[in-house]
């Protein structure tokens, strides 16, 4: 089952992350469930080779397949891919993956992922913005939530740098702040159609999902 087929019903989760990253990504990764309804882009900042590693480990702590994205290769739901170190990752409407190389560092670039997505799925899309260094992302995740999707970043206490998410915040781009251990709630509560419809209710949210797993979940039950 791909985007390419199903494309009007379908969404994308957009995840950038830099250092701190493979921790928060499998933190991530291993409580999202198995089923989900989309498909997952992956762009943390990595040299080439290392990419594949992080594919392999988060593959290996998920209930979703996750590899390394290679050219050709269409958007599919369930499955995670993660952009090879060295490139940047760019889709088109249909869900096909494009890989060019980096010019830019840090690299893979967050900001061309997620404004990529934003423009091919618009309200369709999620940006999840976690650890990292510098600014890259808030581009990308200004782009999403001005496109209607939801933007979710990591919060200051579980993240190991509070840098490229407190750009976010800063700039006005984030919808959702969670904890660490609250992100995949995050994700899977906002791939709920009535969801998107109450952004009122996002501020709230942030507050549960800032306190911790267990009352986040607990608040959702």
């Amino acid at each position: 089952m791909t985007l390419e087929n199903n494309a009007s019903d379908l969404s994308v989760v957009a995840i950038g992350a830099s250092a701190g990253g493979p921790v928060a990504l499998e933190k991530v990764f291993s409580k999202l469930p198995s089923g989900l309804k989309t498909a997952v882009v992956i762009s943390q900042h990595m040299p080439r080779g290392f990419t594949k590693r992080l594919s392999e480990r988060l593959a290996t702590v998920s209930n979703l397949p996750v590899r390394e994205a290679r050219r050709g290769d269409v958007l599919q739901v369930e499955t995670a891919l993660v952009t090879p170190g060295g490139y940047n990752m760019e889709m088109s409407e249909d869900g096909r993956i494009l890989l060019r190389e980096a010019t830019q560092s840090p690299s893979p670039s967050i900001d061309i992922m997620m404004k990529s997505a934003a423009n091919a799925f618009g309200p369709r899309c999620i940006g999840v913005l976690l650890t990292g260094m510098l600014t890259d992302g808030v581009l990308g995740m200004r782009a999403v939530k001005d496109g209607g999707g939801v933007t979710i970043v990591q919060d200051e206490s579980s993240s190991l740098i509070f840098g490229m998410n407190k750009a976010a915040i800063e700039a006005g781009a984030v919808d959702i702040v969670a904890h660490i251990s609250c992100v995949a709630l995050a994700i899977t509560d906002s791939l709920s159609e009535p969801f998107f419809q109450h952004r009122s209710i996002y501020a709230e949210l942030s507050r549960r999902y800032q306190e911790g797993s267990n009352r986040a979940e607990a608040a959702t039950t």
